[in-house]
């Protein structure tokens, strides 16, 4: 059957789509201008109206989704550019019927002045019939069957404000998004102040010959139209002029915003950036003082807070610090901040009370924390997360005071045994030394044994559980040597099996150097010796971090003698005297040969520092690692399992 419809309603069916057609009967056979066509989209009733429900039917036979069984619709309600909030993805259910799917939407009774759908494989959502990135749409009318303001420059605010042609892997079409305004506004003119920004955003995007000059002249035009263009509309403007690589024009636009509303955010924004710049500190605090008395709602001010309060550490004011953080509203405290101040007073001994004042303000604000409004998708995870952190701190801060019972009660809150894989090892050996403290190790013992059994065992936790096992009654020092060995003996063999994949085998060059001291350091005098060769420079940062851990395993084997470091001073690029300085001034008990020349070096291959270099007691070079990982423990105990298997033959 044919459904009537008058021309100005079928000139905005073409420009709504090539396939979608309005108003369809019950029996969906419905006509364009042009003869008797089976549509693939209807909906009933043919002139919807707000506050009604609208019958729908889809029919896939010549679409992405012709094959396709399972299906189901998406779709947003839209109106003009200040309710874009409407436009939010929802799911509506399809029935089917032969080839048809049916479904059911409701428009709300104000706001809305039309409906986007989508239709999508339900169990592949990638699947997807976009209308020829389209969409399909449901325009409302008014009481006189009069398409209602808003129906096609709304759907053109869907695509440039909302998300929701982008949650199908699709971009807008930036002719179509301009055809859809101008339409817009050539029905509706009196529209022009809520599209005129948004349409020339449009044609920058669609970048047509001489676009420039015109949007430029557009933007001029609409302004000057303006007897007093508000400040969002110079904001705008200024924007974009930016888009258009203009930036006097901008620049010029925001100086006029700035005269318009001499206290509005561009103002804000121009003294919140005087504070951030101003460096003497007292003139600093005095500004923001007066910011935060004559802007206290200001967006800028959260921001400008945290500043201050790391100023006020920074500065070493930690009396000021107390005070200002204790008069801020929560809204303003950033709690992990505070964390990361309080903590790093424990762990330094410094103003310890003071420390415990801000670690509870903290613990204080996040207990009626709102969700915030950017990240943190599953709020009620990570205030749990943040609750431990702040709960750590206050346990070291107590610790350091000497409340070890204050900090084992706070350890035991929020240690869980059954995670110590995913406990930060420093904070086990913390834990067990207030155990020590309290008489409770035979809570927090499996804890420790179990931090060591899987490679979390610091070295002061290991010689903490080794003392604690000496001193037990009918136990002995070799006795608890056995027992720390007994408990690493699974980590170990994993880490022996790991290890025995990387050796490799290559002859060792021989070599003669000399050491610091003026003796001749020749690799035959270590003929049947495992030698550890550390090759490094004064100048080379993770060389020089490395060495307390390289002291740690040179101790570990200083009284073998088949097991020898030296550590090779290479690619100095300076005279000498350099390296004597430092090992002056950090006297590790080291050996250390100088290869100024790089011959060493470049005969065993290095290429970077720090390289580690094992050669075995066959004289073939069985280990070689560059660079260095932060972790103290892994290398010494890495380092220390390749000497060991290669003393072992292996």
């Amino acid at each position: 059957m044919k459904t009537k419809k008058s021309l100005s309603l079928v000139n905005l069916l073409l420009i709504h789509s090539k396939r979608a057609v309005m108003g369809c009967a019950v029996t969906m056979l419905c006509a364009l201008s042009a003869g008797h066509v089976q549509a693939q989209f209807c909906f009933s009733p043919e002139r919807p109206q707000l506050g009604q429900v609208v019958s729908f039917t889809y029919t896939p036979q010549t679409t992405p989704l012709a094959s396709d069984s399972t299906l189901e619709g998406r779709y947003v309600r839209y109106g003009a550019p200040n309710v874009i909030q409407l436009s939010q993805p929802a799911t509506v259910k399809l029935v089917r019927h032969g080839n048809d799917f049916v479904g059911e939407l409701f428009i709300p009774r104000k706001d809305v002045a039309g409906m986007m759908l989508l239709f999508r494989n339900s169990n592949q959502p990638k699947r997807t019939d976009l209308n020829n990135g389209q969409l399909y749409i449901i325009p409302v009318c008014d009481a006189s069957g009069r398409i209602v303001p808003h129906a096609t420059g709304g759907q053109a605010s869907v695509f440039t404000r909302s998300h929701f042609l982008y949650e199908s892997g699709a971009r807008p079409d930036p002719n179509w998004v301009v055809t859809l305004y101008e339409h817009e506004l050539a029905q509706n003119p009196d529209l022009h102040p809520f599209y005129w920004s948004d349409l020339l955003a449009a044609q920058v995007k669609q970048k047509k010959p001489g676009y420039g000059p015109k949007v430029k002249a557009d933007i001029e035009s609409y302004l000057t139209s303006r007897p007093t263009p508000t400040t969002a509309e110079l904001t705008t403007a200024a924007q974009l002029y930016e888009s258009l690589g203009d930036f006097p024009k901008a620049n010029a636009l925001r100086e006029r915003q700035k005269l318009v509303e001499p206290t509005g955010s561009l103002a804000q924004k121009d003294r919140s950036m005087a504070i951030r710049t101003e460096p003497n500190w007292e003139r600093k605090k005095a500004a923001y003082q007066a910011f935060a008395t004559e802007f206290p709602t200001s967006s800028y001010l959260p921001a400008l807070t945290v500043m201050m309060t790391d100023g006020y550490f920074k500065n070493n004011d930690i009396s000021g610090l107390i005070t200002f953080v204790e008069n801020q509203p929560a809204s303003h405290t950033d709690v992990l901040m505070l964390n990361t101040i309080a903590f790093q007073m424990a762990d330094e001994r410094r103003s310890l009370p003071e420390a415990e004042k801000l670690i509870n303000r903290a613990i204080d604000v996040l207990k009626s924390q709102p969700k915030p409004r950017t990240g943190a998708s599953n709020w009620e995870a990570e205030k749990l997360t943040r609750q431990r952190q702040l709960l750590n701190t206050y346990a070291r801060v107590r610790e350091q005071q000497g409340d070890y019972a204050g900090a084992y009660t706070a350890y035991q809150t929020f240690i869980d045994p059954n995670d110590i894989d995913n406990t930060e090892p420093r904070l086990i050996e913390r834990y067990f030394q207030c155990a020590l403290q309290t008489n409770h190790v035979a809570e927090a013992r499996p804890v420790a044994e179990a931090a060591v059994q899987i490679g979390k065992g610091t070295s002061g936790l290991k010689r903490a559980l080794r003392d604690w096992y000496a001193k037990q009654p009918g136990s002995t020092p070799a006795k608890a040597d056995a027992y720390l060995t007994q408990l690493e003996a699974d980590l170990r063999a994993d880490q022996r099996d790991e290890l025995q994949q990387l050796l490799i085998n290559e002859p060792a060059p021989a070599f003669t150097l000399t050491d610091l001291q003026g003796r001749t350091i020749s690799s035959s005098a270590f003929k049947g010796k495992v030698i550890v060769l550390d090759f490094w420079a004064t100048w080379c940062g993770p060389c020089i971090a490395s060495f307390p851990a390289m002291q740690q395993a040179q101790t570990r084997f200083q009284n073998d003698p088949n097991v020898k470091f030296l550590f090779v001073n290479t690619r100095e690029g300076g005279p000498v005297q350099r390296v004597h300085n430092f090992m002056s001034k950090h006297p590790y008990p080291f050996v250390v040969p100088l290869d100024g020349q790089q011959k060493v070096a470049n005969a065993y291959k290095v290429q970077g520092i720090p390289t580690k270099v094992v050669i075995g007691p066959d004289g073939r070079v069985r280990y070689r690692t560059i660079g260095y990982s932060g972790n103290p423990e892994s290398t010494v105990n890495e380092l220390s399992l390749v000497v060991e298997m290669l003393k072992e033959g292996k």
